[in-house]
């Protein structure tokens, strides 16, 4: 049976948890619509604040654990420790230059279409997200052909369906975007378009799907990435 004070420490700590992930979920947004670099900065400051926090509950949570030993109540305990790893994954996220690029990936798009991809795009990592943004740029840019579009956009929709007939782990928001690649009056281009996020989750699993369009998708991938690096 844990003590009062104990139940009273561990309750407080995690509703200093749930206040420090909803003020990140808050700043994220801000960060994500603001275009002034000052007010940016103001910002990030504050999310390096909110990374001391954490620290500091994390150590109070080790602490408490360690006090309690044996009779620690564990759905509480994996409550905080969900929330903590979470808080991390988003300080380390807004830390990095992925929101830059997030945002110049989410400028090729109208407000219909971001809605679409940015799930998908959130779980890109760094990399992946510049390669996304030099890809719509060939797009838009219009250096990739219709009739490459159109044999892309085929091959796409025969490996999403392969994917899902075998269970492959696809990325959460993938459904929309498998949507989107069939809607009917979606013009090819718009098409590939909303689709190009999810391309590298589609070609990590390109020696298990043993299908051509696999290959073909990469090859077309690779063309693009280097066409503005040629420029």
């Amino acid at each position: 049976m844990l003590s009062a004070i104990t139940q009273m420490r561990l309750k407080q700590l995690e509703v200093n948890v749930t206040r420090v992930l909803s003020l990140l979920n808050d700043y994220e947004v801000e960060l994500l619509d603001e275009s002034d670099p000052g007010t940016k900065n103001k910002y990030r400051r504050r999310i390096e604040d909110l990374r001391q926090q954490r620290d500091n509950y994390e150590k109070e949570l080790m602490l408490i654990q360690k006090q309690l030993a044996n009779k620690q109540p564990q759905e509480q305990i994996s409550i905080i420790e969900s929330q903590l790893q979470q808080i991390d994954e988003k300080l380390n996220w807004l830390a990095g230059g992925q929101v830059a690029f997030y945002q110049a990936v989410l400028a090729h798009f109208t407000t219909e279409e971001t809605a679409i991809i940015e799930p998908i795009t959130r779980q890109l990592e760094e990399a992946q997200i510049v390669e996304v943004e030099a890809v719509l740029k060939a797009i838009d840019s219009n250096q990739v052909s219709e009739e490459e579009i159109k044999l892309v956009v085929a091959q796409l929709k025969q490996a999403m369906a392969s994917m899902r007939g075998k269970d492959f782990a696809l990325p959460s928001g993938n459904e929309a975007i498998i949507e989107a690649l069939n809607y009917p009056t979606l013009d090819t281009k718009h098409a590939l378009k909303v689709s190009i996020p999810i391309i590298p989750f589609i070609l990590s699993y390109e020696g298990e799907l043993g299908l051509s369009a696999g290959v073909k998708i990469r090859e077309a991938w690779e063309r693009w990435k280097t066409k503005l690096r040629n420029k």
